[in-house]
This record gives structure tokens, C-alpha cells and sequence, in this order.
């Protein structure tokens, strides 16, 4: 059985800033630097210094982040987040705790690529693999982290819930 994650700011942050691009909102990639910078106060991190001119390398970014999420194999996760930490530069450290961290990168998306991936890779080696996941509502692509202790939730909130659940009763009376 997984393991619930423990609440991090940074694993926080991933998934609101995977949830910019979202299928049920007009236009679906909401992704703007001044957004980043609003996710990142909310979840209590310190001023990423992004510039307009890294949108695009943010939006590059947000997407192999998303592969983890959509991604059922744990080989294939690895290899994405291993990806993550050769492009940017990441570079292994023992912080206090003491736990090994992936710390680096050598501009302000960099750092954010390698601090994002280093989240994800220590909810995985705490055993929450099978709890990173995109919802089941279609066409919903937003991800999520399970921590029901059941470990069977679905979908991503409860309107994706209750819309595939009003589409099966449609479904049942035809």
C-alpha cells in the first residue's frame, strides 16, 4: 500500500502550476509568469525571479512534470525525473533532516525545474507513487495527490466528480 505524502510547499506548488493547463477552462493553458509568481507566495516559497522571456521554458517545464503525474510506471517516472535533474543541472546534497536533496540549477527556471522534480522524487521514494495522479473525468487532464486513506479517489474535485457521475446516470436512463 502507498503512502500518503506529507504536505510540502513545493509539491503544493507543482500541482498548481500543472493545473494552468486545464481542458475545461477557455483558453486551457492559463500559464502566465505573474500566475507562477502567485502559486509560488500561496505556497509559501520565496520569489522564483522569473522574467517574461521564460514562459515558454516554464511551460516546457510544467509538461515533463506532468509525465510523472501521467505516467503509471514507476521506471518511466524515474526516468523523467532523472531527465529533469541532467537537462538543469541538478546536484545531490545532504540538507538537514538529514535527507539527500537535488539542489541547483543555473538560472531562475532551472532552479524551479530542479526544486519541482526534487519534490516529486521525494514523494515517490516515500512510497506515494501510486498516489500522483490525473483525474479520471473526461476531458479533465488536471493532476492530483490522493491522500484518502483508501487510496481510491478518482478525480481531481468534486465538480469533475459529480459531472461524470451526472453523465453515468445519463447514461443508465438512455
Amino acid at each position: 500500500m502507498s503512502s500518503v505524502p506529507a504536505t510540502d510547499p513545493w509539491l503544493g506548488f507543482v500541482l498548481d502550476l500543472c493545473n494552468t493547463y486545464d481542458l475545461l477552462e477557455d483558453p486551457p493553458d492559463r500559464l502566465t509568469i505573474p500566475l507562477v509568481a502567485r502559486l509560488a507566495a500561496r505556497n509559501e516559497l520565496a520569489a522564483l525571479d522569473l522574467v517574461e522571456a521564460d514562459l515558454e521554458p516554464v511551460r516546457v517545464v510544467r509538461d515533463q512534470l506532468y509525465r510523472v503525474f501521467a505516467e503509471a510506471d514507476a521506471q518511466t517516472q524515474y526516468g523523467v525525473l532523472n531527465g529533469l535533474f541532467d537537462q538543469y543541472g541538478a546536484t545531490p546534497r545532504l540538507i538537514e533532516g538529514p535527507r539527500l536533496a537535488a539542489t541547483g540549477g543555473a538560472d531562475p527556471v532551472a532552479r524551479l525545474a530542479v526544486s519541482a522534480a526534487d519534490a516529486l522524487a521525494r514523494a515517490i521514494a516515500g512510497g506515494s507513487a501510486g498516489r500522483l495522479r490525473t483525474c479520471a473525468g473526461d476531458p479533465c487532464r488536471c493532476v492530483y495527490v490522493d491522500r484518502t486513506k483508501a487510496n481510491r479517489r478518482r478525480y481531481c474535485c468534486e465538480l469533475c466528480n459529480d459531472r461524470m457521475a451526472s453523465a453515468a446516470y445519463r447514461s443508465r436512463r438512455n
